[in-house]
This record gives structure tokens, C-alpha cells and sequence, in this order.
């Protein structure tokens, strides 16, 4: 057990520690955080380490962009260069965070910049945006989202795992993410537990807790409060997805709770390596704009499919579950005639589904767009779903808003259930009041 204080760390949140926590590190074992801020660049994890993170205690990472490296991950879905994660550890074993501390990622100026981009010129310009044209050289990065990708301002994640097995996150706090939040990629035998993920309204792209092609995950005891979706299970996007072809699967959530977010427990929309045999219970949802959200499109290929919620109760939130296949953001405009066609097109290597959903002792109060939204596609509809026991009171009077991020829908407020091209859709004991 080490102390990084005793490699010269100063919890002043001014003076840099990244020395100190290199140093730390490299002695192995349990490496302590004690109370106070401390500043630093990025934190490179060993194999066999704990960085526990005791009460009052910081990390701040720098807000200087030149301090982050290119590092090779997966952003959005296609594997590619970007800015270093903050904390990031790639190809190790037994490692945990741990301990009542905060994770800070200072993001305010990645979002400064992000908006500062999107408003104006979208090709690089900087000498680092320069450098990730080289790296990222003959990857096709069409297929990504909106976050940054046409200026290749590839911000970083505040904590990614790359590549680990037996990781272990337990107590803390993490928030003010530059891009999503914690980013657990490829990983094996991860435990997430009593851990809390923020990031606040004026963020962007602030994702909670992205769990990302891995298999054999636990999650419980979580609190989500977020600009974007709380937590997300992805698989990579189109060609790059299914070259790398790893399925997100065999995760156990159970005893979490949401508060702000585009969605709550989201599947997609990166579906490319598929997404199965998830098992969601015991979660509450408040306010969130949707609850159940899975969503994918023509092009990202794999699906969502052998799913199961229970128990969960839902308050305020905008649509309480969403399922489509037209998702919209980040299509390029020269795509959306075929990403939006409600006529069917043919099946291909890339065209997605979603099936075998099991829905059960859901509960939803005062929702306000909308009580669900189905959405297949007339080539694949949405095949297998159960309702049982599902009870769901909508607003009439409620906050208007488009309860799905799908290609031709209006913004709504007070409607019931809306369904189109799902097969075997089976309902007991279901009921729904509009009032």
C-alpha cells in the first residue's frame, strides 16, 4: 500500500500531479488518494492495483488538450485515434477503483471547444486535429455520431478500460466528463457497484456508464444524473462492428436509479456485434426523457435481442419505453432517404433487429409524450415482446416532446401506445390510462 503523497502529491488542486500518481503506480498494489484536490494529467492504470479514493478526496484532471497523447480506442462505435482517456488502463487484470472519493474531468472546456466546432468550421484545424487525420487514415469514420468527427475533436472519456478483465469499480463518484463518462470496452468480469455518475445539463455528449461489447458484468447500487444516457450497452457500428464482431452480453443490473438523461437504460444505437442476454430488476427512473430506450438503424447491423426488465418503476418520465429502428442523430444528409423509408428494402449483412423482450412488473407514472413507442422496419419488424404486468399512466396535459429519436416523429404529448411492424407482440395484464 502506497500513499501519493508520498511521491510529492500536493492536494492543493493547482499544483500538477502527474508524477506523483506515475510514480505511485508503478510500485503496484493499493495506491491511496487521500483528502484534497489533485490536479493531473492522465493516469495510466498497471495490472494487480486499487487506486482507492478516500472521503474528500479529488482527482482533477487537466483542461490542458496537449496534456492527453493519441491513444487507439473505440469512439462511437468505429475503432480509431483520439485523445488519451483520462484514466485509462488497456490489456490488464485485477484492477479497482474504490473508496467514498470524486473523479473530476473538468470538461468544461472540451464542451467550450465541442460547441465552438459545431458552430463553425467542421474540417480540422489545430495541430493536433492534424494529427488525427494522419492516425485515423484509412478508417472509415462515416458511420460515427455527431460528437466531434468531421473536426476530429475526439474528446476523451474520463475513465476507460480497454481490454481488462476482474476490474472492479466501488464507491465513488465520477463526473464532468469531456465525452462519455466511464467507458468499459472488451472487458470480462467487471463488478460495478455503489457508484455515482454525473455530469451536468450544459455538457455534451455525457453518457454515464457505456458498457461496450464486454461479457460477464454486474452492476447494482448505481445512481445516474446525466446530460445524455445514463446507462448504455453498445456493440460497434456498420462494417467496423462487425469486422471486430464482439457481442455485448451476460450483464446483471439490479438496484439502480436514474434521474436526468435522454434515457435511462439504453440498448444501441452501436448494435453491430449484437447485444443480448441482459437482465435489468429493481431499478426506479425519475424524469429521465425516456426509461427503456433501444434504439438502432439500417446500416449499424447486429441488434438487441434475449432481454429482460423487472421491476421497474418509472416517474415523470417523458416515454417510458421506446423501441426503434430509425434512429436519426448523426445521419449524414445524403443517408436519411434510405435511413428514414418506411418501405421495405432489402435485408443485408448491416440491417438490424430487436427481439425476444421480456417486459415484466413495470410500473410508470405521469409519463408525458407518450406511453411507448414501437418501430420496426417493414423488412425486419420487432419480433417477441412481453408485457406482463405492466402498468403505465400518461399525462394528457403533459410536457410536450418527440418520446423517440426516429426519422418522422412529432413532437406529442399525452398519447398511449404507438406500434407499427412488430410481430407477436403479447400483452397481459397490461394497462394503460391516459388522464
Amino acid at each position: 500500500m502506497v500513499d501519493i503523497h508520498d511521491f510529492g502529491a500536493v492536494g492543493d488542486g493547482k499544483t500538477n500531479n502527474t508524477a506523483a500518481f506515475s510514480k505511485a503506480i508503478d510500485k503496484g498494489g493499493k495506491v491511496i488518494v487521500p483528502s484534497g484536490k489533485y490536479l493531473t494529467g492522465p493516469i495510466h492504470f498497471k495490472s494487480n492495483m486499487t487506486l482507492h479514493l478516500e472521503k474528500d478526496a479529488v482527482i482533477l484532471f487537466s483542461d490542458n488538450f496537449d496534456d492527453y497523447p493519441a491513444a487507439k480506442s473505440r469512439w462511437e462505435g468505429v475503432e480509431c485515434y483520439g485523445y488519451s482517456p483520462c484514466l485509462y488502463g488497456e490489456n490488464l487484470e485485477n484492477i479497482s477503483i474504490t473508496g467514498p472519493g470524486i473523479i473530476d474531468g473538468q470538461g468544461q472546456a472540451w464542451w467550450k471547444e465541442f460547441r465552438k466546432r459545431k458552430q463553425g468550421p467542421k474540417e480540422p484545424v489545430t495541430a493536433r486535429d492534424k494529427e488525427f487525420v494522419k492516425l485515423n487514415d484509412g478508417i472509415d469514420l462515416s458511420a460515427c455520431g455527431g460528437g466531434g468527427i468531421k473536426s476530429f475533436f475526439f474528446r476523451p472519456p474520463l475513465i476507460q478500460f480497454n481490454k481488462c478483465s476482474n476490474v472492479l469499480l466501488d464507491g465513488f463518484t465520477v463526473r464532468n466528463s469531456p465525452f462519455w463518462n466511464t467507458h468499459i470496452l472488451y472487458c470480462k468480469n467487471v463488478i460495478i457497484k455503489n457508484a455515482t455518475f454525473q455530469n451536468p445539463e450544459d455538457g455534451n455528449n455525457g453518457d454515464g456508464l457505456d458498457i461496450d461489447s464486454c461479457n460477464g458484468v454486474q452492476i447494482s447500487g448505481c445512481n445516474f444524473d446525466v446530460n445524455d444516457d445514463c446507462l448504455v450497452f453498445k456493440s460497434g457500428i456498420g462494417e467496423d462492428g462487425i469486422r471486430v464482431n464482439k457481442p455485448c452480453e451476460n450483464v446483471v443490473v439490479k438496484n439502480c436509479k436514474m434521474l436526468h438523461g435522454h434515457g435511462s437504460i439504453v440498448m444501441g444505437s452501436e448494435t453491430a456485434g449484437g447485444i443480448r442476454n441482459i437482465e435489468i430488476s429493481d431499478c426506479v427512473l425519475n424524469g429521465t426523457d425516456r426509461g427503456i430506450r433501444i434504439k438502432s438503424r439500417r446500416g449499424r447491423a447486429g441488434g438487441v435481442e434475449n432481454l429482460t426488465l423487472n421491476k421497474i418503476t418509472m416517474n415523470g418520465v417523458g416515454c417510458p419505453i421506446v423501441m426503434h429502428l430509425y434512429y436519426e442523430c448523426g445521419a449524414q444528409p445524403e443517408e436519411i432517404p434510405a435511413l428514414s423509408d418506411r418501405n421495405a428494402r432489402p435485408i443485408t449483412a448491416t440491417t438490424p433487429y430487436i427481439r425476444n423482450v421480456k417486459i415484466t412488473n413495470v410500473t410508470a407514472n405521469n409519463a408525458q409524450t407518450a406511453a411507448c413507442v414501437f418501430l420496426g422496419l417493414p423488412e425486419r419488424p420487432i419480433s417477441n415482446v412481453l408485457f406482463e404486468n405492466v402498468k403505465i399512466t400518461v399525462d394528457k396535459n403533459g410536457k410536450p416532446g418527440r418520446p423517440a429519436m426516429a426519422f418522422g416523429m412529432k413532437e406529442m404529448h399525452g398519447e398511449g401506445l404507438i406500434v407499427d411492424l412488430v410481430e407477436n407482440f403479447v400483452q397481459r395484464n397490461t394497462h394503460i390510462e391516459i388522464k
